[in-house]
């Protein structure tokens, strides 16, 4: 969540905070503006006990009266309190003013937006741009086990926090709680009624399709090319982004960027498919962009050679192999020296020549 300059308070902010710091009560100190949208504002507060840094968001207080606004807001909270993943701000606390007017009491992000990351910079390097589009589908991925679509998946939701070097995902403001277990899930859009930035809509929400987690992985397309290039996949203008998404073709992210991953590339192509039954998962997109030194390691060895865990389990057994083979040269030899009753010089020898060998085997 990015710093915001601090900014006279209108009447009606004042009473909002003055409502919000009753609610906190002594345990919160409310420090300045975050910033400001068209639903809510997020507040930069103090958790006293801890002395750590909080976002405070709260509903604004003419969205509040009205019901649709107030519960998405309600379902954001719930969003947030199904799940528990690093790349997922974290909630430690949902309240209402004396008003009903509801509040979250979140983890605070030391850090831009994506979106204002590109603003600033263009394209990110390779590396991170991998690592921001990992982080976010391992969020999503998390999500999607829990029956929660995210339904707004941009660069201005996911936050860099400057301090673990991760991309946080945000705002599940508009989030729809699949049907699970049998659950129904509540439909908080009218028929025909567009929610969400056009740039990133899927074809099926264009056409108010039923909808599925899968939804997701369109914009999360989306959001790729941009990391990757600084432009999204269609050369369309405001007005023409309805017909980019349901009948565009995506342009060659490999011009764009000819130092991308081929799997990357591939990833990124199959999450525009127009069918969503065509694009991974968030979790296969997650186990695509893994970085390469987490990998797992592979069960195949090099030709012709034991794997270092081989070598370990097999230790013992070279060891003892040896010591039997030396102790068999030693009886020989004394068996020699028995029937002939001599005594050559490599009769003597054959003790060290067994234990040299013996150090031998056990160092190879």
């Amino acid at each position: 969540m990015s710093d915001e300059a601090p900014t006279t308070r209108s009447r009606e902010e004042t009473r909002c905070v003055a409502a919000l710091e009753d609610a906190l009560g002594a345990d919160f100190e409310i420090l300045q503006r975050l910033g400001r949208g068209s639903m809510a504002t997020v507040y930069l507060a103090r958790e006293k006990a801890l002395g750590r840094l909080v976002a405070v968001k709260v509903l604004l207080p003419g969205r509040a009266r009205d019901e649709t606004p107030r519960k998405r807001f309600e379902r954001e909270a719930k969003a947030y309190g199904s799940l528990a993943h690093p790349n997922v701000v974290q909630v430690y606390r949902f309240g209402r003013l004396r008003d009903e007017t509801p509040y979250l009491v979140m983890r605070f992000v030391k850090g831009r937006t994506i979106e204002e990351r590109l603003a600033a910079e263009g394209r990110l390097p390779s590396d991170v741009a991998r690592k921001v589009l990992h982080d976010v589908a391992s969020a999503l991925a998390a999500a999607h086990a829990h029956g929660i679509a995210h339904r707004d998946v941009r660069g201005a939701n996911v936050l860099w926090d400057e301090e673990s070097q991760d991309a946080v995902l945000t705002d599940f403001g508009i989030a729809a709680i699949l049907a699970t277990s049998g659950e129904e899930s509540t439909r908080l859009t009218n028929t025909g009624q567009i929610v969400g930035d056009p740039r990133y809509l899927s074809p099926e929400q264009l056409r108010d399709d039923d909808l599925t987690e899968l939804v997701d992985m369109y914009a999360f397309g989306i959001l790729g090319y941009e990391v990757y290039t600084g432009e999204g996949p269609y050369e369309a203008v405001s007005t023409r982004w309805v017909d980019a998404h349901l009948s565009g073709k995506p342009r060659d992210i490999r011009r764009l960027r000819p130092d991308i991953e081929p799997e990357v590339a591939d990833l990124l192509r199959k999450c525009l498919n127009p069918e969503p039954n065509r694009r991974p998962t968030a979790a296969n997109a997650a186990r695509t962009l893994q970085p390469p030194e987490h990998a797992p390691p592979s069960a195949v060895t090099t030709h012709g050679s034991l794997s270092a865990e081989l070598k370990r389990r097999r230790f013992p057994q070279f060891v003892a192999g040896a010591l039997a083979g030396g102790v068999g040269v030693v009886s020989f030899v004394a068996l020699l020296r028995e029937m002939y009753d001599v005594d050559l010089v490599w009769v003597s020898l054959a003790f060290p020549f067994a234990a040299c060998g013996v150090v031998a085997a056990s160092v190879v």
